[in-house]
């Protein structure tokens, strides 16, 4: 397999979850865009023969210095391990240089650091920050979560992804394992002889994760099998149930600990490191604060040894040699000698190069780091040793880089005093971003503190004194030269400071900032702004009119920014309409185009809210669907457009006009009900009433009444409800919904003159002008709990006689999906609900309908629309289902959802069932359907 990229879930940890968007990989290789896939292993199209050439196994075991004194395991294998194998691929020198990106915390970044360091103290890996190095690794978040390379990808800066519950030591750990060139430890070809997988408890789609490679595919140097690795999966790692165990190692003794640790690196992950960088025998790496080196040849031996001296950035590290003997050649050197160089590596700039007896002056470096090589090949004894300590404090001349306090991200030492002088190009001044701050706290910081003076020296003026957790504003010297004295006493240590400093110079007082109407300088750069009343163009410096405001004129129109342009990304603009008291307004829309489907519209919308303080909503609209015309409850409407950062559209245009509202004093002088319209209002009356010749009183209908409903759902009364209703009443109401849905109607109360065949008072019910459902009177107990149309059309009669009135009735009538239709060779609609085009499909819907055809025809279907919530291949959130001629599974036509027509659809008996369910959570569109009968 080819040395692509491995994405690590993690999940030994925390629960992630895949994303399958595809994203820009930026300025560097994005480990979540890959050409090969298998779950959590991904490889580019470049690599994917790598692995095919690997390195022979070195059978050279070396002593490692710093093996964890935690445990030692016993080595009864000889066998594989899984590491990588192209040369060219290995980091050169072992040096990886890395960023990290401004968005993660400082807590995070000392976490990253930790763990580089973790690496550094066990082998001979050196972590550098990046300056000009072609290639690095850059820690970012990218959709995968955990993710990173393995190995290096040579196509420059690559990503180590650490997403949302990533930043944990262990993890950080495990993830530049991959960059260093490992793979999974249990991915060996010779895993079987060490774990069992149990697949049957393995996620479904997940098998791959458990692939084993093949012998062409792995070298691992001749390590055995490794359960402690920091790279070995956990027992139960993409379980279907965290009880249950994905792989369990087959010799279950004390000498074998847990898989799946996340704690630290194990002695097989430090010897394997060592030798796949062929680290020396000899040396090591030290990251404390002072100690001593030394180290004895016996003559005739031939020794290359390295020791690497790291300390917290901004420290210096002062070296001694105590004693020397190495016997060659003076000021030559040639065969043995001791080697010194200013930096992390063997092409550090050297310092000087030692022999013989004579003790070279005192070391200092110019930076945190100093290499040291010893080699002999002389016949005599060679020895040498040395004493270091950090050092803090010194001068900085450069124009950026970072600042810490000793030993950061650890605690700061007691009785430090640290003074620093940064000094940058003339012209320029100092500027400090803090990104941590963890001193003692005390309100004068008289303890542990970070003086900061505006200059060159102890007298200049303070700029700031600072302790205790807050972190301060950015810090700007008013010269090139800023002093930072770092102090802590002998009591409480702390984690200390972290800083960034940069050459600062105002660009607004240069005239070539661009801006065209205000330059704002900012630490590092500046900004464009504008007066009031307007706003910035996206192109960061022009001015244009400012979006939103406050209308008071008696019509108008509102357009997104740039309409019919694209509207620009992250923008909000508020608009306040106001009509005088007495008034409401109509908005209406006239285009709308906005990223989304008018669902809950999370990303790009526009939203109309109205009453006091704007708290009432009348709806949140994007997409292309025209939302219906809205009318304000009182004399104010806000209009809000937001758009996010991503993707841009042509936006919205709507108008808006001013009306008075005749009705808001005295209902307009209507007895009962006042309606406003535009330019004037009209009055109703309530049921069993009828307009008087006024066109504002309301008299008693003694004609009759007659009702015609359309709504989904509502509510109807016998006339004077809740009073008796009138003798010689005569009232119908016809109740429709959308094809292919039924009307259903449940009375709530019911109390009508009884008689045992309803002549006098009754209610009758039909489905269809003809088909009698039903004929009641009586009481509640005496009419059915709920009565179901057979089609789209209920209707329902209510007659009284000139003697008994009773109180009447009240039933509650909803439409309710499925049920029997008839194919003919008329083309007919189905909808999936009763308020198709008007909102989206309900949560939880169950519906099945049955159409049946002639016998010996067949039923045809084909879909118009179709827009349900994407259940990926499965369908298995919201779907449709088509049988033929029976609801079997060998009868299932096809399942369906997203936004693809289903094909054309003609059964091969004279019935089709269509099974539409929806889950509890995403509602869309819906679907129409036209449906007739095909005569074989």
């Amino acid at each position: 397999m080819g040395l692509g990229l491995l994405c690590i879930l993690c999940v030994t940890l925390f629960n992630a979850v895949w994303s399958s968007s595809v994203i820009s990989s930026g300025l560097y290789a994005d480990p979540s865009k890959a050409a090969y896939r298998d779950a959590d292993i991904a490889c580019d199209t470049g690599g994917l023969a790598f692995y095919r050439n690997l390195l022979r196994s070195r059978q050279t075991t070396r002593r490692i210095p710093h093996i964890p004194s935690y445990s030692r395991f016993p080595r009864t294998f000889r066998t594989r391990r899984a590491a990588t194998g192209d040369l060219s691929r290995l980091w050169q020198d072992g040096v990886i240089p890395y960023q990290i990106q401004s968005n993660f915390t400082a807590h995070q970044k000392a976490i990253f650091v930790s763990a580089m360091r973790h690496w550094e103290n066990y082998t001979c890996i050196t972590f550098v920050e990046r300056t000009t190095e072609p290639d690095f690794i850059v820690f970012t978040q990218r959709p995968c979560g955990c993710c990173s390379f393995v190995g290096r990808e040579l196509r420059g800066a690559q990503a180590i992804s650490i997403g949302k519950n990533c930043d944990k030591f262990g993890i950080v750990v495990h993830e530049l394992g991959h960059v260093i060139g490992f793979w999974h430890e249990h991915t060996r070809p010779d895993r079987d002889n060490y774990i069992q997988i149990l697949s049957e408890n393995i996620k479904e789609n997940h098998d791959n994760n458990f692939a084993k490679m093949t012998l062409t595919e792995i070298n691992s140097l001749g390590e055995e099998y490794d359960f402690s690795s920091i790279m070995h999966y956990a027992r139960n790692t993409f379980s279907k149930s965290s009880d249950l165990d994905t792989l369990v190692p087959k010799t279950l003794t004390a000498d074998i600990p847990e898989i799946g640790q996340r704690q630290r690196l194990s002695v097989g992950d430090i010897i394997q490191t060592n030798k796949l960088y062929k680290c020396p025998s000899c040396g090591a790496t030290h990251q404390e604060s002072s100690g001593t080196i030394s180290f004895n040849a016996s003559g005739g031996v031939t020794k290359q040894c390295q020791w690497r001296i790291t300390a917290a950035y901004g420290e210096k590290i002062n070296l001694n040699i105590t004693s020397l003997t190495i016997t060659d050649t003076p000021d030559v050197c040639s065969n043995s000698f001791l080697e010194i160089r200013d930096g992390h590596f063997k092409k550090s700039p050297l310092i000087g190069r030692y022999c013989g007896s004579k003790l070279p002056p005192a070391i200092k470096s110019t930076g945190n780091r100093l290499w040291l090589a010893f080699e002999t090949k002389s016949s005599e004894d060679s020895r040498f040793a040395a004493s270091f300590e950090a050092m803090c404090g010194g001068k900085i001349n450069n124009n950026a880089g970072h600042l810490t306090s000793p030993n950061y991200p650890d605690d700061y030492h007691p009785n430090k005093n640290c003074v620093w002088v940064i000094t940058v190009s003339q012209g320029y001044t100092v500027g400090l971003v803090f990104d941590y701050l963890e001193i003692e706290s005390h309100d004068d910081c008289v303890y542990d503190h970070l003086e900061i003076r505006d200059g060159g020296d102890k007298n200049a003026n303070v700029l700031a004194m600072l302790c205790g957790y807050n972190l301060p504003a950015p810090i700007k010297s008013t010269s090139n030269q800023i002093y930072i004295k770092f102090f802590s006493d002998d009591s409480v240590m702390k984690r200390g400071f972290s800083l960034n400093f940069i050459a600062e110079i105002d660009e607004c007082a240069t005239g070539t900032h661009g801006c065209e109407q205000i330059c704002i300088n900012t630490m590092g750069g500046y900004k464009c702004d504008c007066k009031l009343g307007y706003e910035l163009h996206s192109d960061g410096k022009k001015c244009e009119d400012a979006c939103g405001g406050y209308l008071e004129s008696q019509t108008g129109t509102l357009y997104s920014p740039s309409f019919p342009d694209t509207y620009p990304p992250s923008k909000t603009c508020v608009w306040e309409i106001k009509a005088p008291e007495q008034y409401k307004i109509t908005l209406t829309f006239t285009h709308i185009d906005m990223e989304g489907r008018n669902q809950e519209c999370e990303y790009d919308y526009v939203e109309v809210t109205g009453g006091a303080g704007y708290n009432k909503p009348y709806g949140r609209f994007c997409g292309r669907e025209l939302p219906d015309a809205i009318t304000s409850d009182s004399n104010s409407l806000q209009v809000k457009f937001n758009s996010d950062d991503s993707v841009q559209s042509t936006g919205f245009q709507a108008e808006y006009f001013i009306d008075k509202d005749e009705c808001a004093v005295r209902r307009g002088g209507c007895q009962h009900t006042c309606i406003n319209t535009i330019g004037s209002y009209m009055c109703a009356c309530h049921n069993g009433y009828t307009l008087h010749e006024n066109k504002h009183d309301c008299k008693e209908d003694v004609e009759g009444c007659r009702h015609y409903l359309n709504d989904h759902k509502g509510v109807i009364v016998s006339p004077l409800w809740p009073k008796y209703y009138p003798s010689k009443s005569n009232c119908e109401w016809r109740i429709t919904t959308a094809p292919g849905h039924r009307i259903k109607l449940t009375f709530d109360e019911f109390s009508i003159e009884p008689h045992d065949q309803c002549v006098y008072d009754y209610i009758e019910l039909f489905s269809a002008p003809s088909k009698l459902l039903g004929k009641y009177c009586g009481g509640i107990s005496d009419v059915p709990s709920d009565i179901i149309s057979d089609g789209e059309e209920l209707i329902v009669k209510f007659k009284s006689d000139d003697s008994v009135q009773r109180h009447g009735f009240q039933a509650a009538y909803s439409s309710v999906c499925g049920g029997d239709l008839n194919a003919t060779s008329e083309r007919k609609t189905i909808y999936s609900h009763a308020k198709y085009s008007d909102q989206n499909y309900p949560n939880n819907a169950r519906c099945e309908w049955t159409i049946k055809a002639s016998p010996g025809a067949k039923v045809s279907l084909k879909f118009t629309t179709f827009d349900l919530e994407d259940g990926k291949d499965e369908c298995g959130y919201d779907v449709v289902e088509l049988y033929d001629g029976v609801k079997e599974k060998n009868k299932l036509l096809g399942s369906f959802c997203d936004v693809q027509l289903p094909p054309k659809t003609v059964t091969t008996s004279d019935k089709l069932i269509i099974v539409f369910n929806t889950d509890n959570t995403v509602t869309w569109k819906g679907f129409a359907a036209e449906y007739q009968e095909v005569v074989a």
